[in-house]
């Protein structure tokens, strides 16, 4: 057999078994609970998320990081910090940082962390923790707060001390804000990168910029490039905190964005549905821009085949123009979306960015109301429950 006939069977053979794991992972993705597997980071000059680029560039530095007791968020939010401290956030640097050992150890030798070095500036705490500047020096602070999910608050241009203010000059009830004086101040607080419960796009963000890892060197040494994470599912169990109007009563959605805006919880569900898995879909395709590891590429592939069937089965219950804008996008791509090619970066991270804008457009254009049909897909996902959470809370 001559060369150029052995470099063609290779070529039948690695395209065949790159259609073999498009089809199964295809149908390990997209079955009836619709709960794709995923994980990692992403840069960070494509984390903006209706703010500025500068403004998301200070929001994310450490040095603005406060921390729950430094930025005392239990004075105006004692029920939302009480939830927080029974989940496996709070309890995350326990479980995977603290304790040196099993699969802690084993990630940490691999990317050539000491124990030491996993409570500083690691890739570890990075998801596992929350780090701040403490006397000059990164530390890890707390479990995965509030300012992981809300942004940095702390600096001179922070947003802790504005989001809270009424008045310009004198201390005065919320129900007393004019008009004009909330504007100015949700702008700044915006600007300053905080990601209010109005941007769903932002939250989502920052729960995928964790839930999917896309570290080549962490994945090849035993690390879930993927975490089963559903926006819509986690963020309605143990994770749910909207105590803001009424400290008893944990809501079904933020209850101020409801006494303000009139919303309803399952039109909430059905925007963090879609928009969840079209932030999904931009994360993974920015992973896979990056990927190069012929056997990390089937995993990172598989997320972004997950949600593109998702979004296909939410674009027949519910038509829009922006789901039927990413299927028409991403669809086509299935070709060699298994196959490392040397314009990966290029294709995929235009792709990312076409998600990223017709995902920030859905936000902006649909309240969720009018996608009742998508209520029975939403319905297959139950409210999530990390197995330490129900053992110490839920069993009896």
């Amino acid at each position: 057999m001559n060369y150029a006939r052995l470099r063609l069977r290779c070529f039948k053979s690695l395209f065949f078994l790159s259609l073999f794991l498009l089809a199964g992972l295809i149908l390990q993705f997209s079955g009836t609970s619709l709960s794709p597997r995923m994980s990692a980071a992403e840069p960070e000059d494509t984390q903006a998320a209706y703010v500025s680029a500068s403004a998301v560039k200070r929001a994310d530095q450490t040095e603005h990081i406060m921390g729950v007791t430094a930025a005392d968020c239990k004075k105006c939010h004692p029920s939302e910090v009480a939830t927080w401290m029974k989940t496996v956030h709070f309890q995350s640097p326990e479980l995977r940082l603290y304790k040196f050992d099993g699969n802690t150890k084993k990630y940490a030798t691999a990317m050539g962390l000491t124990s030491a070095e996993l409570l500083g500036d690691s890739l570890c705490a990075d998801c596992h923790g929350t780090k701040a500047v403490r006397d000059g020096q990164v530390k890890v602070i707390s479990g995965v707060s509030c300012e992981k999910c809300h942004g940095a608050a702390g600096g001179e241009e922070g947003w802790l001390n504005r989001h809270q203010s009424y008045h310009a000059s004198m201390p005065i009830p919320r129900a007393q804000e004019t008009p004009a004086h909330r504007a100015a101040r949700l702008e700044f607080c915006d600007q300053a990168g905080m990601r209010r419960s109005s941007n769903i796009y932002g939250l989502s963000k920052a729960c995928f910029k964790c839930h999917l890892v896309g570290n080549e060197k962490l994945i090849a040494a035993g690390h879930k490039a993927a975490s089963a994470f559903d926006f819509v599912s986690w963020t309605s169990g143990e994770l749910k905190h909207n105590f803001l109007v009424d400290k008893t009563t944990n809501a079904d959605a933020p209850s101020l964005w409801m006494e303000r805006t009139g919303g309803k919880p399952e039109d909430r569900r059905r925007m963090k549905y879609v928009i969840g898995t079209l932030v999904q879909l931009e994360t993974a395709l920015r992973l896979r821009a990056q990927t190069t590891n012929p056997a990390v590429i089937p995993q990172i592939s598989g997320v972004i085949a997950a949600a593109n069937g998702q979004l296909t089965q939410m674009n027949a219950l519910a038509p829009t123009s922006e789901l039927q804008a990413v299927t028409a996008l991403i669809t086509p791509m299935f070709g060699t979306l298994f196959a490392p090619l040397p314009t990966d970066k290029e294709t995929y991270s235009q792709a990312a960015d076409k998600v990223g804008e017709l995902a920030r457009q859905f936000a902006e254009q649909h309240d969720g109301s009018k996608f009742a049909s998508l209520d029975a897909m939403i319905n297959r996902l139950p409210p999530h429950y990390s197995q330490q959470y129900q053992e110490k809370y839920l069993k009896k």
